[in-house]
């Protein structure tokens, strides 16, 4: 259940991202660093660091604005421990088992614990996160509501497992544009970077789906998500929605997207599924996940209807394309997984299908 919960409903469920809905001052919870490095090894979250000095004045605009965001401050204490750090304070800090100090030299002296936070490369305002396994992703500059955004979805549903934040970032912004057509951010991404979404997957109703001995079946692969989950929203529209993914999913396969936090009643091989009540997960979520509820999940389901494997992931094009080419070509029979990505070459996607 608390995988399920993880991601409430973001800052505005429409994602109207660049509207600036502010509050002053801003009701994020700041903790000192060392306070929010306690909590977390209690209770693990990622952290948050908005490393700025007191001279900066980006720094002091990006408090009344973006962290004055009313859903973004809500996001952020629902999700993180969100920590302020004068980069010149002169208090000597003690960070996971070391002292750090500033020792005073300079006109605008650093300390040495920013120093380390952003590795040397020292510039006002610089956003610092720390996702649940520790990685650490540095951000510098001055950032709208709708440019901390994708990083804030990107480190609460640790997706430095599976796709670069490069890459997030440009299938976020294809995935809800009209947040960066106004200041033409969506029309620099990169060529390589730009996502093709212009596929169309023929999503099924669970009900459609049969595995009558008398018919030729295909395989089934059921996509579940929820309306919060926003990485899910990225997944539908930049990974389903590429054409030449879209294209093997309708030529081989029977597609189902099943919300699971429905509330319907829904017909699947027979059995009847019900929702379980308003924001908790639907039957047919916990047989068919087997109560892992991260989202988004895949079940992967041969042509007879025995289920062949799950996973809960965010899976792009690159991660997903050799999943498809592995059940297609059926080499579940034969071999595993990891012995057909080395097959392809390919070992930077995930290593359960």
């Amino acid at each position: 259940m608390k995988y399920f919960l993880l991601t409430l409903v973001l800052f505005l469920l429409n994602f109207k991202i660049n509207a600036q809905y502010t509050v002053a001052p801003s009701s994020i919870k700041w903790y000192d660093i060392e306070k929010a490095f306690e909590l977390n090894k209690k209770n693990p979250r990622p952290i948050i660091i908005d490393v700025y000095t007191d001279w900066c004045s980006w720094c002091k605009f990006m408090m009344k604005t973006t962290f004055a965001n009313t859903g973004i401050a809500s996001y952020i204490n629902t999700h993180f421990y969100p920590v302020r750090f004068n980069a010149e304070t002169m208090d000597t800090i003690e960070f996971q088992g070391k002292k750090y100090y500033n020792r005073n030299v300079g006109h605008h002296p650093t300390h040495d614990l920013a120093n380390y936070l952003l590795e040397g490369r020292i510039s006002y305002p610089t956003i610092v996160y720390f996702d649940r396994s520790g990685k650490k992703i540095i951000d510098p500059g001055y950032k709208e509501s709708k440019d901390i955004e994708p990083v804030l979805v990107y480190t609460v549903e640790n997706l430095s497992n599976y796709v670069s934040l490069q890459e997030f970032r440009a299938e976020f912004m294809f995935t809800f544009p009209k947040a960066f057509e106004d200041d033409h951010s969506i029309f620099n991404i990169p060529k390589e970077l730009k996502p093709d979404t212009l596929g169309i997957p023929v999503w099924k109703k669970t009900e459609e789906i049969s595995f009558a001995k008398k018919k030729k079946n295909k395989p089934t692969i059921i996509f579940f998500y929820t309306d919060w989950c926003i990485s899910c929203k990225v997944m539908e529209k930049t990974t389903f929605g590429n054409r030449k993914i879209s294209n093997m999913l309708n030529e081989y396969f029977n597609v189902v997207k099943f919300d699971a936090a429905s509330q319907n009643t829904i017909s699947f091989l027979g059995k009847q599924y019900k929702g379980t009540g308003v924001g908790k997960p639907h039957e047919f979520a916990y047989a068919m996940l087997q109560k892992d509820l991260r989202m988004p999940a895949i079940v992967f389901m041969d042509a007879t209807g025995k289920p062949l494997s799950k996973l809960n992931a965010f899976l792009n094009v690159a991660n997903l394309e050799p999943m498809l080419q592995f059940f297609i070509q059926k080499k579940y029979e034969t071999i595993s997984y990891a012995d057909f990505l080395k097959t392809l070459n390919n070992t930077s996607v995930p290593q359960t299908p």
